[in-house]
Order: C-alpha cells, then sequence, then structure tokens
C-alpha cells in the first residue's frame, strides 16, 4: 500500500528558469534604484568571483541557495562602501524583493489539480534543493512538511532529505513513492534506499538511461493514474 509521496518542486511543479529569470531582474533593478552605488559591483564577472570565493571558503554550503545569495549581495554592498551594518540592512531588503519574485511561479497547467488530488489520499512531503517557500506559493496547505537542502544541512543526492522524510512520517520506504525531474539527485537517490520512484522526464528531453525510475512519464498529464497504478500494485502485494 502507498502511504508517502515524496515530492520535489523546481522543474517537477513548475519551469523555475523564467522564475529566476524574473526575479534577477527585479533584484538588478531594485539595486540600480536603491543602491546605485554598488550597480559596478553587482555585475556578473564579481559575482562569479565572490561565488567561487564562497565556494572555497564554504565548501558545505555551495548548494545552500538562500546562504549563498545574501552572502554574495552583502559582499557587494561592502564593496560599494557600505557600513558593515548597513550592508547588512540593504543585503536583508534586497533579498526580500528577489525571494517574493522568485516564489511567483507559472505552475505547469497540471499541478494543482495533481496537488488537490493527491493530498485528499497521501500525505505529500516537499524535497528541494531549492529555496521555494510554499506558503508565499500559496501551496503550503497541500503538503505535510517541508526539507530543503539548508534546512536538512545536505543537498541530494545526499539521503539526508528523504530519510528524514521517512523518519517524520513513519513510514517504510516500499510504502513510499518520490517524484521528480532529475535522474540522479531525484529518481537514483530515492531508489537507492527502495522508495518507489516516478521521473518526470518531460518531452522526453532526457536519456531514459540515465536512470532506472520505477515509472518514467513524459507528460504531468500522465502521472495521476501512474500513481494509481503503483498504490494497487503495492496493495497486491501486501
Amino acid at each position: 500500500m502507498l502511504k508517502l509521496i515524496t515530492l520535489d518542486l523546481d522543474n517537477t511543479l513548475w519551469n523555475v528558469t523564467p522564475t529566476l529569470i524574473r526575479a534577477e531582474k527585479s533584484l538588478t533593478s531594485w539595486i540600480n534604484d536603491n543602491v546605485p552605488e554598488a550597480k559596478p559591483f553587482y555585475q556578473k564577472e564579481n559575482l562569479m568571483s565572490l561565488r567561487q570565493q564562497f565556494n572555497k571558503q564554504h565548501p558545505d554550503k555551495k548548494y545552500f541557495p538562500t546562504i549563498m545569495r545574501k552572502t554574495l549581495l552583502k559582499q557587494c554592498f561592502l564593496q560599494s562602501g557600505l557600513s558593515n551594518n548597513k550592508a547588512e540592512e540593504t543585503m536583508e531588503a534586497a533579498f526580500s524583493i528577489f525571494i517574493k519574485e522568485r516564489n511567483n511561479v507559472d505552475f505547469f497547467p497540471e499541478t494543482l489539480n495533481i496537488l488537490k488530488t493527491l493530498s485528499k489520499q497521501y500525505p505529500i512531503i516537499a524535497l528541494t534543493n531549492g529555496n521555494a517557500d510554499l506558503s508565499l506559493i500559496g501551496i503550503n496547505d497541500f503538503f505535510t512538511a517541508h526539507f530543503s537542502a539548508e534546512s536538512t544541512g545536505k543537498a541530494k543526492p545526499d539521503t539526508r532529505m528523504f530519510t528524514e522524510a521517512l523518519a517524520t512520517s513513519g513510514n517504510k520506504a516500499t510504502q513510499t513513492l518520490h517524484i521528480g525531474d532529475h535522474p540522479t539527485e531525484d529518481i537514483q537517490t530515492a531508489l537507492s534506499l527502495g522508495i518507489n520512484t516516478i521521473w518526470f522526464n518531460q518531452n522526453k528531453k532526457m536519456d531514459s538511461s540515465l536512470c532506472n525510475p520505477t515509472v518514467e512519464i513524459h507528460a504531468l498529464s500522465e502521472l495521476l493514474p501512474e500513481v494509481e497504478k503503483i498504490h494497487q500494485r503495492l496493495t497486491r502485494n501486501l
């Protein structure tokens, strides 16, 4: 019997790329208007250099998007001549602009119906390496828990998010289904724990040999019937 669904967010429920582009544009515009002295420092080459420094100094945090972005913003503001306190204050204001737009996502057409349907049947736990905020997005009520790289201290493909989801729900891996778009971070990691998987390989963009999911789908319209098939199979095997 299927008792738990774990669900990736970015590029599974929405295409994150245009969202991030909009968020970056909003942030850049805000900096140009409100902290013009930082404009020469909030440029691609400088940001790449700061990111490299961050990764060297904090290798355990290089996959933590909120911590990294806040650090880079503060460094830019310090470089522009702001005091430490003012740079900290300005960083928080700037990040609030970014994160608001970062969570203004465009759902795939089937997403909300999928969440409404599955949440009536199963507890759903979100597992993401990103910094999507379920409350800001407006879908928090569909989920019983939310684990991220920053909340657990480990990014997928580490198994920590998955094991915390299992521990929180009290369910076994064999009673769980993970749905995601990444062949390694989502599918192979879940499979390594014995979790059932559905790989959302949208429009067959990736080679099917990249992973070995329980089921591979190419459109979200295929998802609900496949979840039901897995539930029926697990029930028969009791």
